[in-house]
């Protein structure tokens, strides 16, 4: 289910930082047992976060904008902007659908 267009945005950074979060908690625990994984079933695809990355994003072009290398970046018609690519990531146009994703039905209501 496509995330809902006036989130989509929002959703995808905070997936990156989650990523990044618990990729850098793994690494921090090394070989150690961790009490609070331990009772988790284990699948050979843990911890494959790059794995992550491929399933939950279509491209990643919103982490430049914390990066001080790309200031100004979000406005489409910036030239970096313009050779590669990137739209409109102005924070108006943060909660516009991607054209490729078909929107969810906003009477559909929510499961629970």
């Amino acid at each position: 289910m496509p995330a809902h267009p006036r989130r989509a945005h929002r959703r995808r950074l905070a997936l990156h930082f989650a990523r990044d979060d618990a990729r850098d908690l793994r690494d921090g625990l090394g070989d150690t047992d961790d009490a609070d994984h331990t009772p988790l079933p284990v699948h050979r695809d843990d911890y494959d976060f790059d794995a992550c990355t491929d399933m939950f994003f279509q491209d990643t072009d919103v982490l430049m904008l914390h990066s001080a290398r790309f200031d100004g970046i979000e406005d489409p018609d910036g030239e970096t902007n313009r050779r590669i690519g990137t739209g409109d990531l102005r924070a108006a146009a943060w909660f516009d659908p991607f054209g490729n994703v078909r929107t969810r039905d906003p009477h559909r209501g929510f499961r629970r």
